[in-house]
């Protein structure tokens, strides 16, 4: 059976992906509601800090360089220093937990595959090389714990940061504002674009790199035969295009996700040259605030991580979904002769061995 692939940007597969991500969260989103809550609490911190540090900047422009406001000389600046303080130990609390989060994840998963393994029928092992097996599992496990620390530090703060300082530009000046997210839509159309690249890329990279480490997990389990049979040049050429697929598959999954990499920084880099341009237009004609010019240009610097990250998004969360599906199609695996309903459990009260009329020699008597 041809298995359903994954892509965020075909509209026939969108409904697969929100069911994956719906049983993804429903299986796991319940367990750590209140360390997720803790963690998005933390980013709510992160984003409103940095949006803050582009909002002060007006005024330590105006107040401090313009109108050389001895007052605020030194409230503004130690304003900015608790403003940092506050966004690090946030930063850390939710970098801690979301790891640890995860890590439970991958353990809880592990676990669960195992014993969903030992119940499935001796004929699945014999279709699927162990090693094999394995190694996919190895590499696919972690992917249910990315979607999930994907999606949250994506939405809590990346989107949060991307909104609060696009309020911040918004409140400085409108029109720079508009001309600044004209940047938005080409970059959102070639990150759609590469996506589809990408999980065909995926999926073989992760079976590429499964069959090199099975096979030389079993190699090493069976190095006696290998030598017996002087099998060592053979299992070496093997090996060796093996390795040289995986790589190569893997050096295609970085071009790819490197390739967005110069789209976006041409985008912005032009978009933040017209800003800056058109701003020092109207503070040499017009008389603009030079503080709130600052101010417009510090939220649109630092507007520029959090949408890069969230332009990056679709493509980071396209390999999670891969791993997380390869997962899902083991643990939805049925055993071909499972127990019957009413089957009992076998218990032993009491074990004998008896040896009655048996006899040993040499010769026949």
């Amino acid at each position: 059976m041809k298995k359903p692939k994954i892509s965020l940007t075909d509209h026939r597969e969108r409904g697969l992906v929100i069911r994956l991500l719906k049983r993804v969260i429903a299986e796991n989103g319940r367990d750590y509601l209140g360390q997720y809550a803790i963690a998005v609490g933390c980013l709510v911190v992160v984003s409103g800090a940095t949006a803050f540090l582009a909002w002060i900047m007006r005024d330590v422009i105006d107040q401090i360089f313009v109108e050389q406001n001895r007052a605020l000389l030194f409230a503004l600046p130690i304003a900015i220093f608790l403003t940092f303080l506050v966004r690090g130990v946030a930063t850390y609390f939710q970098g801690v937990i979301l790891s640890r989060i995860g890590n439970n994840i991958v353990a809880r998963y592990q676990r669960r595959l195992f014993r969903h393994l030992t119940e499935l029928s001796v004929d699945f092992f014999g279709e699927n090389r162990s090693a094999h097996l394995a190694a996919r599992i190895n590499q696919n496990v972690s992917g249910i714990r990315d979607t999930l620390n994907l999606t949250v530090t994506s939405i809590a703060r990346d989107l949060l940061t991307l909104i609060f300082l696009v309020g911040v530009m918004i409140f400085q000046d409108p029109v720079l504002s508009g001309i600044a997210l004209l940047a938005g839509p080409p970059v959102a159309w070639m990150i759609s674009s590469l996506s589809k690249k990408l999980r065909v890329a995926t999926r073989q990279s992760i079976d590429l790199n499964a069959r090199v480490l099975a096979s030389m997990q079993e190699t090493a389990q069976g190095i006696t035969v290998v030598k017996a049979f002087t099998m060592e040049e053979t299992l070496r050429a093997r090996i060796e295009t093996l390795i040289l697929a995986a790589e190569s598959r893997s050096n295609r999954i970085a071009a790819i996700t490197e390739r967005s990499g110069p789209v976006t920084e041409t985008v912005a880099g032009i978009a933040v040259a017209a800003v800056i341009g058109y701003s020092g237009y109207r503070a040499i004609e017009h008389g603009y605030s030079p503080g709130s010019m600052f101010a417009f240009i510090t939220a649109l610097l630092l507007a520029y991580d959090p949408a890069r990250r969230l332009a990056k998004l679709q493509v980071q969360l396209e390999r999670a979904l891969v791993n997380a599906q390869m997962i899902y199609e083991i643990l939805d695996l049925k055993p071909r002769q499972p127990d019957a309903p009413d089957a009992k459990v076998l218990t032993v009260d009491r074990g004998e061995i008896v040896f009655e009329n048996v006899d040993f020699g040499y010769y026949p008597e």
